[in-house]
């Protein structure tokens, strides 16, 4: 039997390597996932700017110096100074959104007199935008201008100093001051963690899925279509093997997609895996089965490849933005939804082991759960398939 499923496996890698543009997809498709991704997510990039006029009732130097660290900040895409008009700010505001800016602040003629009392501040920005880029913009906006207006507190407290006693200057200051806050990352291994190691464990679940499912059910329909399985079967040959050989194809197809992704992703984008790699070999191979089996069953579903491939789409699409390839489901009715997908367990794993290089106990649940369903969707793959042919 053995013998007989390597057989199975080379016709299929000998199949597929003769059909040249399916070979160039196989290798592209990976490879463009991973440039584009990690062009846009990778490094120390900031994947979302954002521009910001600023307007100027009157200029001075503590107003030169507030706008100064507007400049110095790589999230702003685009700077620009203007002076103030006569019409509203609400009208100027919008003018000026209208030419492409985000956000618009206005900083008042008696800025220079926050040494002495409080000024007002206005900001407007686009509700138009992308929520993402309104966040960024906002939240940059107000850490500058809270972490600008301590910085005058305490200029404040310290002139005060000079005319009142320490136990009064402690009490302003805590009057100012009354929490303070110190903000750090902390990388759970030893190396600095990036998004890219992040998104590459997500990136490889989704090549194990399109591949797994979409390949494996439009082939075995392909073969029973065209009479090929019939064929094979007529010979000595017992189906477990020839389930056996197909399944050990697409896991060497699969695995050569998975390779070029990662190795796109090291030696491009300088890709931390923290984990031991024969861990991360070893999910991947689960979740390879599980992605098969789901194949296998929907290949009993369907009478053509057409059928097989629009099927295959309306689990894959479900099971990509609710496994967590891209962003986590913690909470709500959608988190428990999740738990339905063998990829969500699969990539908790990959995560796990790739970014904080968990050991085999750490995973073991998340393993459990994906080859008990690994074994059951085989197991029902195969009794549809065998009641089909019979």
């Amino acid at each position: 039997m053995f013998k007989k499923s390597l057989v199975i496996c080379w016709r299929s890698l000998t199949e597929t390597w003769h059909q040249k543009k399916l070979v160039a997809f196989l290798i592209l498709y990976p490879l463009l996932f991973m440039i584009i991704f990690g062009s846009v997510f990778g490094g120390e990039n900031f994947p979302i700017k954002f521009s910001l006029a600023i307007v100027i009732e009157e200029e001075d130097e503590l107003a030169e110096s507030f706008i100064s660290i507007f400049n110095e900040q790589e999230v702003i895409e685009k700077l620009e100074t203007y002076e103030r008009t006569n019409e509203s700010m609400m009208e100027q505001a919008k003018r000026l959104i209208d030419e492409d800016f985000i956000a618009v602040l206005f900083i008042p003629e008696n800025f220079s007199k926050v040494m002495f009392s409080s000024v007002n501040l206005s900001v407007f920005y686009d509700m138009s935008a992308d929520m993402n880029v309104q966040n960024i913009a906002l939240g940059t906006i107000n850490g500058i201008i809270e972490a600008f207006s301590k910085q005058i507190a305490e200029q404040k407290i310290e002139y005060a100093k000079k005319y009142i006693s320490e136990k009064e200057a402690k009490y302003m200051q805590s009057i100012a001051q009354p929490i303070n806050v110190s903000t750090s990352g902390v990388s759970p291994t030893k190396r600095e963690v990036k998004y890219i190691d992040l998104l590459v464990p997500g990136l490889v679940g989704m090549t194990i899925m399109w591949s797994g499912v979409s390949g494996v059910a439009s082939s075995l329909v392909e073969d029973r279509v065209t009479g090929i399985r019939q064929r094979i079967l007529s010979t000595p040959t017992p189906k477990s093997a020839m389930l056996a050989g197909s399944t050990l194809a697409y896991i060497i197809i699969c695995g050569a997609q998975v390779i070029i992704l990662l190795a796109v992703a090291v030696f491009g984008f300088k890709l931390n895996i923290a984990g031991k790699l024969w861990m991360v070999a070893l999910v991947i191979i689960i979740g390879m089965l599980a992605m098969i089996g789901i194949g296998v069953a929907i290949s009993a579903f369907t009478k053509t490849a057409e059928e097989a491939s629009q099927l295959a789409m309306l689990i894959n699409f479900p099971m990509m933005f609710l496994s967590g390839i891209f962003f986590p489901i913690s909470s709500g009715w959608m988190y428990y939804v999740s738990r339905v997908f063998p990829l969500t367990y699969i990539n908790e794993s990959l995560r796990a082991v790739m970014v904080k290089g968990a050991e085999l106990q750490d995973i073991v649940l998340q393993l459990a759960i994906s080859i008990i369903f690994t074994i059951a969707i085989f197991i029902i793959g195969i009794m549809l398939l065998t009641r089909r042919e019979e």
